[in-house]
């Protein structure tokens, strides 16, 4: 295996083997995850390049067993029923804010009765999240703290994104999610010939700590106007948000988007010098 590779796959598997420790999980365990994405990412690349996915060649290009490869195919796919969900709800959100029925002309969602004719909760959610009943949606958004009722009768948006709030389980989703997104956009950035995906960061390492405090404000300032104008463009874009008009020509369509983090380290702990930059 490559040097710079293998550095890699170490780095990234400390803070994971971290999260795996704290929920008690096995080595055992974790490698049958690992068979388990082994042989779907491989069964996946083999017919993206025009072979033949046996379970003879995946099990070749794996090293893994025929028996284990084969068990592994036979077994169930997961379940996609909360992911589902949670795309329901980012919907519904970006609509409230997106949708001259529901916001005002600066992008502000407005404050909504639960029912009722015209500009309602009850009616964002027919018009956008597929047949989700808007009390499981209303529950759903106050569950993740995106909500809060007003008057008894009325809904207000306090929060422009899908957020798990303190429910751990949830934040394991986005842990799966937006790890893989990261990681996907970089291998495209180290193997397509076309043009490379936006990937950057901004770091120093000689931050004073009395200082971490402002600057997490300004980020989470600045980062949340940034986002909040990306999601105005990609909800005006997205076919979702656009209807069901059968005379519209069907086109294939992609998952796009734009994430951002925080992050900080002790400078002890980094094996880095000074810098101003990393891209």
């Amino acid at each position: 295996m490559n040097k710079h590779f293998s550095n890699a796959i170490y780095t990234i598997l400390k803070p994971l083997v971290g999260l795996l420790f704290r929920n008690g999980v096995s080595f055992d365990e974790f490698s049958k995850l690992a068979k388990l994405a082994y042989v779907e990412v491989t069964e996946a690349e083999l017919v993206a390049t025009g072979q033949k996915a046996t379970t003879s060649m995946i099990s070749i290009s794996t090293g893994l067993t025929r028996k284990d490869v084969s068990a592994i195919r036979k077994s169930p796919l997961p379940d996609l029923e909360q992911a589902s969900q949670k795309n329901r709800a980012i919907r519904v959100i970006s609509a409230w804010m997106t949708d001259p029925q529901f916001c005002t002309e600066e992008g502000q969602a407005r404050v909504l009765n639960i029912q009722g004719d015209g500009a309602s909760f009850e009616n964002l959610v027919a018009l956008h999240s597929g047949d989700m009943p808007y009390r499981a949606m209303l529950n759903e958004l106050l569950r993740i703290q995106a909500v809060e009722l007003k008057d008894d009768n009325k809904v207000v948006l306090i929060q422009a994104a899908y957020i798990t709030s303190d429910d751990e389980n949830g934040k394991y989703d986005f842990l799966g999610e937006d790890v893989a997104a990261l990681i996907s956009t970089i291998k495209h950035n180290i193997v397509a010939e076309d043009e490379p995906f936006y990937q950057r960061k901004v770091t120093y390492d000689k931050i004073p700590v009395d200082q971490l405090a402002t600057f997490k404000k300004l980020a989470n300032r600045e980062n949340q106007k940034l986002l909040v104008t990306l999601n105005n463009w990609l909800a005006q874009h997205d076919l979702d948000h656009q209807g069901e008009e059968s005379s519209k020509p069907v086109v294939p369509t992609k998952e796009v988007g734009v994430g951002v983090y925080y992050f900080e380290n002790a400078a002890d702990q980094l094996n880095i010098g000074n810098k101003d930059a990393n891209n």
